[in-house]
């Protein structure tokens, strides 16, 4: 025992003096930051500048140039070929007109024989003038077809040209370097009257296209090397450690503050109640459960990053993402409170996100103010169309939940197994009913979630959320119908040989559970002003049965607090955030949820031995 104090003593110490030297570094960073003219500090910014430059170009700008480079020297040499070939089709034209005028292609037509008087009358000399004419006419026609694939070829393969120089242009520029002079001008199309000023156009687009051919060459080449030479640097980039000291103490000042009180709170409990600590972590899921949700919150703080000028920026910054937080998990939360209940008594509700959607379709075609609203086209609107359509859903999530709890307690149907057929049920009749039908929902709804009280803040829904919380706490803790919900969980058949309406008490639960949901359902509709039926509630039941389990409630019933189930609803919604802050896929947050219900429970199990 004297020894665990010792070493509470002598870490307590240790984790106080860290914290009384990273304040000095945090005071010393300020100044540092302050002083702009500082020149160690302008010094060991303009050297990191630089890597990040050099590591952002070896990464992205000079592989992208290399690329660029290569299609555009493809994109020559086949320019060159259209331009040959092009040259070849022309003199295969002019060839074969030439054969013409030779008769060949007029021996279709009647001519008269030479010294008759018909061959002397002016209109034969017309009519072969004219001929000869259109055939010149035509001619040109198809040479200039010919010329302008080979133009437009040319043309590509410039242009092609022009974003590889751009290309590594600015992989130059990222590194620091003077990019050397790329790039050629576009090519110019003549006005073009006879096949033999076609020929000699296509010379020079021949001429042209040789040129394109060994620029494309000279930028790959310059591409290979800026590459190259990028990427070698990139590797041996790194601030030195005297310039890396610099940066990081007047950057990041407000990191340093921050770790120095964390270092001090824990040096505080080592010092002063290291016990009493262990014990409430032992004996107190509550307490555990809060400390957990300390150190999401910490991990989150350093997620965010401390690169801000001032305090106020920063705290700011930190309250505007927890406020999204609380705002975006507000419905699982709410759902949460419900489903704390339905554990308690030793039960499952995995139909709350169906239930949401359902709830939710009938509410907005209650709210529906297009032509096929029928409420609207009753004359009702405004506040009493929005009263009868929450009275509406919060009837409708009422009944689901009677439903539920009917089936559970007078047809004896296993809670996992209603439930899964009532989720697949009402999620197919909401679908189905409004298969074709989009209802429009005003946009005065909105206001009761997202109209701006403190700050431009939408807090609403936070509120109607902490507010539920609040009176299922009371429900909870100090009402007969609360112990009766523990004492149906830890033993239904004691209950009911104490006198207590075991039927009654689940049937009650899941009614509440339904109007939680219909509340959670409405706030939806409000808050994005209409959902998409499909998808709406989808995974909610997951996550709020997580959170129950994280906030210390047991799977086998008769244990658990509300206030635990905030903290889990807060803990999992911060991991989501943690997700997205980090880089990780969307697709596996669902796995990272599973595996904290896994874990959870693994817990509960461990206690229970």
């Amino acid at each position: 025992m004297k020894t665990h104090k010792r070493a509470c003593l002598i870490c307590g110490i240790c984790a106080l003096a860290l914290a009384l030297a990273l304040a000095a570094v945090a005071v010393a960073g300020h100044i540092l930051g302050a002083g702009s003219g500082n020149p160690s500090y302008q010094s060991a910014v303009a050297a990191k500048k630089q890597i990040d430059s050099l590591t952002r170009s070896a990464s992205k700008t000079a592989p992208s140039a290399v690329k660029k480079a290569a299609a555009a020297a493809s994109a020559a040499d086949g320019a060159l070929e259209d331009v040959k070939k092009a040259q070849a089709q022309l003199d295969k034209l002019v060839n074969d007109y030439s054969a013409a005028s030779t008769g060949d292609v007029l021996t279709d037509t009647v001519l008269p024989i030479a010294g008759s008087p018909a061959s002397e009358d002016p209109s034969f000399a017309e009519a072969m003038s004219a001929l000869s004419q259109a055939a010149n006419q035509q001619q040109l026609k198809e040479a200039k077809a010919i010329y302008d694939t080979a133009f437009k070829s040319a043309q590509s393969a410039q242009g092609k040209l022009k974003t590889a120089a751009e290309g590594v242009t600015s992989a130059y520029s990222d590194a620091g370097l003077v990019s050397p002079e790329l790039g050629i001008d576009k090519p110019k199309k003549p006005e073009l009257t006879t096949a033999a000023e076609v020929k000699n156009a296509l010379e020079s687009l021949a001429s042209y296209a040789d040129a394109l051919v060994s620029e494309a060459n000279r930028i790959s080449a310059e591409a290979d090397s800026i590459s190259a030479a990028v990427l070698e640097s990139s590797r041996g980039a790194g601030l030195s450690f005297g310039d890396s000291l610099v940066y990081s103490i007047g950057t990041y000042p407000i990191g340093f503050a921050f770790t120095a009180l964390l270092c001090a709170v824990i040096g505080l409990v080592l010092l002063f109640c290291p016990n009493r600590f262990i014990y409430l972590w032992k004996v107190k899921p509550l307490f555990s459960t809060f400390i957990a949700l300390i150190i999401m919150m910490v991990i989150q703080i350093y997620a965010l990053g401390f690169k801000y000028a001032s305090y106020a920026d920063w705290g700011s910054s930190w309250l505007v993402n927890a406020l999204n937080v609380l705002r975006s998990n507000s419905s699982v939360g709410m759902i949460a409170l419900g489903m704390t209940f339905v554990i308690i008594t030793g039960g499952i509700d995995l139909a709350v996100g169906s239930n949401l959607a359902g709830v939710a379709t009938v509410v907005m075609v209650c709210l529906d103010i297009s032509k096929s609203g029928f409420l609207t086209n009753a004359g009702i609107s405004g506040l009493p169309n929005f009263i009868i359509a929450i009275c509406a859903g919060l009837a409708c999530g009422a009944l689901l939940g009677l439903i539920t709890g009917l089936g559970i307690t007078k047809g004896r149907v296993p809670p996992f197994i209603i439930t899964l057929g009532i989720m697949n049920i009402v999620r197919s009749a909401a679908q189905y009913f409004t298969k074709g039908y989009k209802p429009e929902v005003p946009k005065e709804f909105q206001l009761l979630a997202n109209k701006e009280i403190i700050g431009g803040q939408m807090l609403l829904p936070i509120i109607y959320w902490l507010i539920l919380a609040a009176i299922m706490y009371v429900i909870s803790e100090h009402t007969a119908f609360g112990r009766h919900i523990y004492a149906v969980g830890s033993n239904e058949r004691a209950s009911r040989l104490s006198g207590i309406n075991v039927d009654r008490t689940k049937l009650m639960v899941y009614v509440i559970m339904g109007i939680i949901v219909a509340v959670a359902a409405i706030t939806s509709v409000a808050r994005l002003r209409g959902v998409d039926v499909a998808s709406a509630g989808s995974g909610f039941e997951m996550n709020a049965i997580a959170a129950v389990v994280v906030g210390g409630t047991s799977m086998s019933g008769g244990r658990g607090k509300i206030l635990g189930t905030v903290f889990g609803v807060l803990i999992i919604g911060i991991m989501n955030n943690l997700l997205v802050l980090v880089g990780i896929d969307a697709f596996l947050t669902n796995a990272f949820t599973g595996a904290i219900i896994i874990f959870a429970v693994l817990i509960q199990k461990k206690e229970t031995r």
